[in-house]
């Protein structure tokens, strides 16, 4: 059955990545991180899409890392700098699933809109990734 969801800003506020992140999980992010806010637009579940908005303190660093799913990023304010590339307003990337990638915001932050096909809550570091790799080369 078809149907329609209108959410609007009235239906959701800011969370802070640092306030809920679960307890000793905090040593995995950078301080550019746990300062973001965010406040998921669409939830998604593993049928359904999900749309997370984020903002970035300015200069705030986001470490490399991948995800598991696809995921879309629609630059709404300020800048992303990808690597020698400063991204602005109006912006899209598309990145695979399993892709590493880290970007730093730009003077006055950043703003985002991040759309994966299903619910996606993983964030690998390259350190997270090597080290489940060597325990399966173990096994």
């Amino acid at each position: 059955m078809a149907r329609v969801r209108i959410q609007t800003e009235a239906n959701f506020g800011w969370l802070l990545s640092r306030e809920t992140l679960p307890e000793g999980m905090t040593g995995n992010y950078s301080e550019g991180e746990l300062n973001a806010s965010y406040r998921i637009r669409e939830p998604g579940t593993s049928s359904e899409p999900q749309l997370v908005e984020l903002r970035y303190e300015p200069r705030a660093e986001v470490q490399i890392h991948a995800h598991d799913e696809d995921e879309i990023i629609y630059i709404l304010g300020g800048e992303m700098h990808l690597g020698s590339r400063v991204l602005g307003p109006g912006t899209s990337l598309a990145i695979a699933g399993k892709t590493f990638y880290g970007f730093k915001a730009g003077p006055t932050g950043l703003q985002f809109l991040n759309f994966r096909p299903r619910q996606d809550l993983t964030f690998y570091t390259t350190k997270e990734s090597l080290a489940q790799h060597d325990s399966h080369a173990a096994e």
